[in-house]
């Protein structure tokens, strides 16, 4: 019998995830471009690690999600 999928919600169902636009001077968009291509990883991935670090700074559990690593 095949096993069942976790609930979680999938990145193809609609309001599974939130977007949220971010406005930033030039300077800080050119740097956080350079870092993201340094560690080969893009700017809505280092965004994710940037909100969890903030929850774990405030003794919050993290939570956010990457909806592009889903695999489902």
């Amino acid at each position: 019998m095949p096993r069942k999928k976790a609930n979680r919600p999938s990145s193809r169902d609609p309001g599974a995830f939130k977007a949220l636009i971010v406005r930033m001077n030039p300077e800080g968009w050119r740097a956080l471009r350079i870092l993201a291509a340094e560690s080969d990883s893009t700017l809505n991935a280092l965004a994710i690690e940037a909100f969890n670090d903030l929850l774990r700074k405030r003794h919050k559990r993290p939570v956010v999600a990457n909806p592009l690593l889903d695999a489902d």
